[in-house]
This record gives structure tokens, C-alpha cells and sequence, in this order.
């Protein structure tokens, strides 16, 4: 069951969303590519994230309709699924690739647009 994402989120909570999502959406794709990447660097070790911090995200990941598992500041196998799963959908105000195409088509053919 997908959970509507709440439009109250704050700034800082998304930015903390963005700013993990992206370091695990990175780390989860180094460990499924067959490839092997080349060793991290001191700056990249230094950039992880604290317990603290994954709480924070865990909580806003919660807020936001997609269950991280519990507020343990551990980012486990249901934290990177949730932050997966937000990073895939579209933002509230964000048109679905569907809506878009709708809307070139009214566009073009001078219909109005619908709410």
C-alpha cells in the first residue's frame, strides 16, 4: 500500500531526504554493478552519514508515506527500500509522465488545461 507523501514536509527534512537518497541510490548501485568501483576516498568516507542524521531521514521518510522500518539511526536493507521508493516517485506537484503528455496534447490542440 503507497501512502500519500505529506505537504508539510519541511526544507530541512527534504534536503536530508535528497542528500541520502542520493548517497545510498550511489552505494546501492556500486553493489549491484558488476564492476568493481575503485576504492573510496578519504573525502567520500568522511561525507558518511551519522546515526543521527539516518534518524532524521528515517523520521522524514516516515512522514512522507514510506516506511523506513524502525527510528534506529541504522541504514538497513527497509531504510534504502524506502529511500528507493521516494526517490521513484514523482513530487506532489510534479506531473506524471502521463499528466505531461496530456497537457502538450491540450497544449497543441488549444484545449484548456484541467485542474
Amino acid at each position: 500500500m503507497r501512502l500519500i507523501r505529506s505537504a508539510s514536509l519541511g526544507i530541512a527534512s527534504c534536503t536530508s531526504l535528497v542528500m541520502l537518497a542520493s548517497l545510498v541510490i550511489a552505494a546501492v548501485g556500486e553493489a549491484q554493478s558488476p564492476v568493481r568501483a575503485k576504492p573510496a576516498t578519504a573525502t567520500a568516507q568522511s561525507k558518511k552519514p551519522t546515526p543521527e542524521r539516518i534518524r532524521e531521514v528515517q523520521k522524514a521518510l516516515l512522514e512522507a508515506g514510506h516506511d523506513p522500518g524502525p527510528i534506529d539511526g541504522i541504514l538497513g536493507p527497509r531504510t534504502k527500500a524506502a529511500l528507493r521508493q521516494y526517490a521513484s516517485a514523482p513530487p506532489p506537484q510534479a506531473l506524471t509522465p502521463a499528466q505531461q503528455i496530456i497537457a502538450q496534447f491540450n497544449r497543441e490542440n488549444d484545449r484548456p488545461q484541467s485542474p
